[in-house]
């Protein structure tokens, strides 16, 4: 359940910090949607605790809570940090198939720092497995630690959230742009189909690993009534891919309140919306709300 006061929602893009605020209140509406730019790398400086950067996030993020009564947050964990892998009943329903493959795909990890989620996908005879390290994921414990409830949100989770404030339920794909990644999840009927991200060094080389790995993950070059596009680097990456997205579905970029289904009393931003997108879905918190019972 809920608590009581606002859900802050925050993601991060090389020395940005995004952040949006719900009103409990008022379905859809959010209180303030912001970015916060300081003089390093945010992602790193969580993971790696760095001396100067982290305090800073820490005060920042205490700050927003104290503004905007937040006893709620929700961070988006970077898909870099992850291992996403898709297996089949034969492997998730034998104990010993599981652990063999955890410690294939985490070699060189002691067992009890792995954390392990199983995700119900759209083919009953598989699940999708989502490891984490828990020791690089410490620096986000520290950070949200004076909060009542947090939760990290993995990327392709995004997906998940949108087709519960949207109610979607037809074939979709979420693209989230990174600077030197992208993380794609394809959604069927309600339920997530499949999910990948993949390194670049330039925009220049997204065809060439796009084909690659659709090579092997048919539901990359699938038919989609959507591909909605998003993060600090949705416009080079679109442009980079436009020619396979656009025969797979109508390519729409997350850029506007409208779009997103939300409103705010703000109507101009300093920023990219498209950047702020991740922050914005997570804090609308729609995964906790709960039906009334009948009077």
């Amino acid at each position: 359940m809920a608590g009581d006061g606002s859900c802050l929602g925050v993601s991060y893009a090389d020395n940005h910090l995004f952040y949006s605020v719900n009103d409990p209140e008022t379905e859809n509406h959010l209180k303030h949607i912001g970015s916060i730019d300081f003089n390093f790398d945010v992602q790193q400086a969580i993971i790696t605790g760095d001396k100067k950067g982290f305090p800073a996030l820490q005060t920042s993020l205490e700050n927003l809570k104290e503004t905007y009564g937040c006893s709620t947050v929700k961070i988006l964990s970077p898909a870099v940090e992850e291992c996403w892998t898709i297996v089949p009943r034969s492997v998730y329903e034998d104990s010993a198939e599981r652990e063999a493959h955890i410690s294939l795909l985490m070699h060189g990890i002691d067992r009890s720092r792995i954390e392990t989620t199983w995700i119900p996908v759209s083919n009953v005879d598989y699940k999708l497995l989502l490891l984490r390290n828990r020791e690089a994921m410490q620096g986000f414990n520290h950070l949200l630690g004076s909060f009542q409830d947090s939760e990290y949100v993995a990327e392709f989770e995004i997906g998940a959230d949108w087709q519960n404030h949207s109610r979607e339920n037809g074939s979709f794909m979420k693209v989230y742009c990174q600077k030197n990644y992208i993380s794609a999840a394809s959604f069927i009927l309600g339920k997530l189909r499949g999910c990948t991200f993949l390194r670049y060094d330039t925009a220049d080389d997204l065809p060439y690993l796009w084909n690659l790995y659709a090579d092997k993950l048919s539901w990359m070059n699938g038919l989609h009534d959507s591909v909605y596009v998003y993060g600090e680097y949705a416009t080079p990456v679109s442009d980079a891919l436009n020619t396979f997205w656009g025969d797979a579905g109508k390519i729409q970029s997350m850029n506007s309140l409208k779009i997103m289904g939300v409103d705010a009393d703000e109507k101009t931003y300093g920023f990219r919306l498209e950047s702020a997108y991740p922050a914005i879905i997570m804090s609308l918190n729609k995964d906790a709300e709960i039906e009334e019972p009948a009077t």
